[in-house]
C-alpha cells in the first residue's frame, strides 16, 4: 500500500483530540491483555492474502470492525470496542512455536503502523511510526496472513515478538484550541508527559525559565533600584525607599512651580506690553499731531540751520515733545537739512512732515489749465507761465535758446542757420493752444509740449507745399506771423497773406514789406512796452525786425501764429493786391496800386474819427 492509498485516519494530519495520559493508559491495558493466536483456516488465509494483493476501495478507505473510529470527536468520548476476532482459528492450523512458516505463507505485519513514541515532541512524527509497511509476497505470489484484527489495532507475526498497539496521533495545542504561547512571554507551554524539553528551551538559564514577575512588582522594583544609593551596599546603612505619595507630591510640587512661572512670564510680557503700547502712543501723537494744542507760536530758523537744531528750536518752544523721535523721522524721511532762514508761525498741532516742508521751499503740487492766446510773442507766453507758478524766466529763455529737442523743424532751422540778429530761437514754433500743465512741471516740459502740438498741426503736406513756393518752414511761420498781427479777422487771413506773396515775387518794385507789426514788435523787445500807435517817427526805429527800414522778411517770426494763419501762409488768395490798410474797428481795405491805397488811408481816417 503505498502512501496515497494510505486510510484517512493514518494520514499524519489527523489527530484525536483523546488527551495524551489517555492513551498512555490505553496502551498499556493493550499491552497488559493476552494475545490471540491467529486462525490459519484456508478461507481465511485466502480472504487475507487476497486483501493484501489486491484490495478493494472499501477496504483501502474504510478500517476494519472494532478499530477506533477516524472521527476526533468519537474517539475524544468514546473509548475503543474491546477486540474482536474476525476470524476463527482451529489448533490445527495455530503454527507450532519455533517452527517455520510455510514457503508459499507470507509473513504476516501488523495492520496498522508502529505508533509514534510518546519521547517525540508534539507535532513531529516518527517516519516509522505512522508509514506501514507492506507485507512483501512470496516467490508464487500467494501467502497468508495469520492475525486478528482488533480494537486495539494490535497482531502477532509468527515466529516474531509481540508489538504494542498504535496509539491514536495527537493533535498539537494549536489545532485542540489550547492556548500557544506567543513569543518573547514568560508562560511555559503544556508538553506531554515524559516528553524531551526542547533545545531552545533547555539553554535558557534557570532564572529566565523562572515564573514572570508581575508588572507592579517590576516597577516597585525599578524604583527601589533607582533610589537606592551607589554606597548603600556598605552594612550597616538600608535602602531609601520613595513611596508612590512621595513621588506624586514632588511632580505636584513641579507642576505647580511650572504654572507659576508661566503666570509670572504672562504678566511680565503684559506688563512690558502695555508700556510699550503708551510709548508708542505718545510718539505717534507727537508725531502726527492727533490731539495737540492749537496755540500758534512764533520761531527763528538760522541761517544753514541743521536738523538738529531745528529739532531742538521746535522742542524749547513746545512745539514737539521728543527731538530724537524728530531727527530719527527726517533722517527717514531722507531729509537734506536744507531750511530755509526766517521767521515761522508754528503751532503745535503740525505734524513733523508739516513742520518740515514750512521751512523748506514751497513745491506746488497738481495740475492747471492754461490757455495760450494766439498771436502771443515768445515773452509774452514766458510771462504766462510764471504768472501761473511754472518754471522761472531765466530758466524758460535758457530752455529756448539752449534747449537740445528732439524734432525735425528744430534740425532744418539749425541746418539752415538762423539770423544772428533773431531774438529767440524757437519764435513761432510755441504753438498757441490750451494745455494742462502740472504745477511741478520743468521749463523743458512746458516748451516741448508746445514743440510736440507744433508738430501735429505741421503735417507732412505743409512742408511739401512751402517746398513748392519755395520757402522754408521757418520762412512759412514769419509770413504767418506777420499776418496773425496784420489781419483785423480771419476772414482778412487769405488777402493780407496774399499781399506778402506779391509783395515778395517782385522785390525789385516792393523791396520792403512795409509792416506795422514788425515796427510794433522791434519796439516791444527792446524796451518791453507794446506802443498802442505808431507815429511817424517809429516808423524809422532801428531795428532789423523794422520792415520799413529792412528789405524782405524780418529775422524771424514775431509771434507765435494759429493753425489758420499757418494754413493761408502756405494757400494765399490769387489776388494782385500789393497794399492794404485797417481801421480800428478792424476794417481792413486792399488795394493793388498806390492810388488805390492813398483813397483807402483816407476813407479809414473818417472810420476812426466817426467811433
Amino acid at each position: 500500500m503505498n502512501e496515497n492509498n494510505r486510510p484517512d485516519f493514518e494520514n499524519e494530519n489527523t489527530f484525536s483530540d483523546e488527551p495524551v495520559f489517555e492513551g498512555k493508559l490505553r496502551r498499556e491495558a493493550a499491552q497488559r491483555r493476552p494475545a490471540q493466536p491467529p486462525a490459519q483456516g484456508t478461507e481465511g488465509a485466502a480472504e487475507t492474502a487476497g486483501a493484501h494483493e489486491n484490495p478493494s476501495p472499501s477496504q483501502l478507505r474504510r478500517p476494519p470492525q472494532g478499530t477506533p473510529s477516524a472521527d476526533p470527536a468519537n474517539n475524544m468520548r468514546r473509548p475503543s470496542a474491546a477486540p474482536v476476532s474476525t476470524s476463527r482459528q482451529t489448533s490445527a492450523n495455530r503454527p507450532t512455536p519455533g517452527a517455520a512458516a510455510p514457503h508459499n505463507q507470507q509473513a504476516q505485519r501488523p495492520a496498522a503502523p508502529q505508533s509514534r513514541p510518546v519521547s517525540e515532541a508534539p507535532g513531529q512524527a516518527s517516519p516509522s511510526a505512522h508509514r506501514p509497511r507492506p507485507a512483501k509476497s512470496s516467490a508464487s505470489g500467494s501467502g497468508s496472513v495469520s492475525g486478528s484484527v482488533s480494537g486495539s489495532a494490535s497482531g502477532s507475526v509468527s515466529g516474531s515478538a509481540e508489538r504494542s498497539p498504535r496509539p491514536r496521533p495527537v493533535r498539537p495545542a494549536a489545532q485542540r484550541g489550547a492556548v500557544v504561547p506567543s513569543k518573547g512571554t514568560q508562560v511555559t507551554p503544556r508538553r506531554a508527559p515524559g516528553a524531551p524539553v526542547p533545545a531552545h528551551e533547555a539553554e535558557k538559564p534557570a532564572a529566565a525559565a523562572g515564573a514572570a514577575v508581575p508588572a507592579y512588582a517590576a516597577r516597585r522594583s525599578r524604583a527601589i533600584a533607582d533610589t537606592g544609593s551607589k554606597d548603600s551596599s556598605k552594612p550597616g546603612e538600608k535602602v531609601k525607599r520613595v513611596s508612590t505619595r512621595h513621588e506624586n507630591t514632588k511632580e505636584g510640587a513641579n507642576m505647580m512651580t511650572s504654572v507659576v512661572k508661566g503666570i509670572v512670564y504672562i504678566v511680565l510680557v503684559l506688563v512690558v506690553s502695555v508700556f510699550i503700547s503708551i510709548f508708542a502712543i505718545r510718539v505717534g501723537n507727537d508725531v502726527f499731531a492727533f490731539v495737540k494744542s492749537d496755540e500758534a507760536v512764533d520761531i527763528t530758523i538760522p541761517e544753514n540751520a541743521t536738523t538738529s537744531e531745528v529739532a531742538r528750536i521746535l522742542a524749547d518752544n513746545g512745539i514737539i515733545k521728543y527731538p530724537s523721535v524728530f531727527k530719527m523721522y527726517a533722517s527717514l524721511k531722507h531729509e537734506k537739512g536744507d531750511y530755509l532762514a526766517g521767521d515761522y508761525t508754528v503751532s503745535p498741532s503740525m505734524s513733523y512732515d508739516k513742520l518740515r516742508g514750512t521751512f523748506k521751499k514751497q513745491v506746488e503740487t497738481g495740475t492747471c489749465w492754461i490757455t495760450i492766446p494766439e498771436g502771443y510773442t515768445t515773452d509774452e507766453i514766458i510771462d504766462l507761465m510764471v504768472e501761473n507758478g511754472i518754471g522761472t524766466r531765466e530758466g524758460y529763455i535758457d530752455v529756448i535758446n539752449n534747449y537740445d529737442f528732439d524734432y525735425w523743424f528744430i534740425d532744418e532751422l539749425e541746418e539752415k542757420g538762423t539770423n544772428p540778429d533773431r531774438f529767440y530761437r524757437l519764435d513761432g514754433y510755441l504753438f498757441p493752444d490750451s494745455y494742462e500743465f502740472y504745477k511741478a512741471s520743468s521749463e523743458a516740459t512746458v516748451i516741448n509740449k508746445l514743440l510736440a502740438r507744433f508738430d501735429e498741426v505741421f503735417v507732412e503736406d505743409y512742408r511739401t507745399r512751402a517746398s513748392q513756393l519755395g520757402y522754408s518752414v521757418d520762412q512759412i511761420l514769419t509770413i504767418a506771423s506777420l499776418v496773425e498781427k496784420e489781419a483785423g479777422s480771419m476772414a482778412d487771413f487769405m488777402y493780407v497773406s496774399s499781399v506778402f506773396n506779391n509783395r515778395l515775387k517782385d522785390p525789385y518794385n516792393f523791396p520792403r514789406l512795409e509792416s506795422d507789426a514788425t515796427v510794433v514788435y522791434a519796439i516791444q523787445i527792446n524796451t518791453g512796452v507794446r506802443p498802442k500807435e505808431i507815429t511817424p517817427e517809429d516808423l524809422k526805429y532801428d531795428s532789423p525786425y523794422n520792415t520799413y527800414t529792412h528789405e524782405g522778411l524780418p529775422p524771424g517770426p514775431i509771434t507765435n501764429p494759429s493753425a489758420s494763419a499757418i494754413r493761408y501762409a502756405l494757400y494765399p488768395a490769387n489776388t494782385n493786391y500789393k497794399y492794404f490798410v485797417s481801421a480800428d474797428n478792424g476794417t481792413t481795405l486792399f488795394a493793388a496800386t498806390k492810388y488805390e491805397h492813398d483813397a483807402n488811408i483816407q476813407t479809414v481816417k473818417q472810420m476812426n474819427e466817426q467811433k
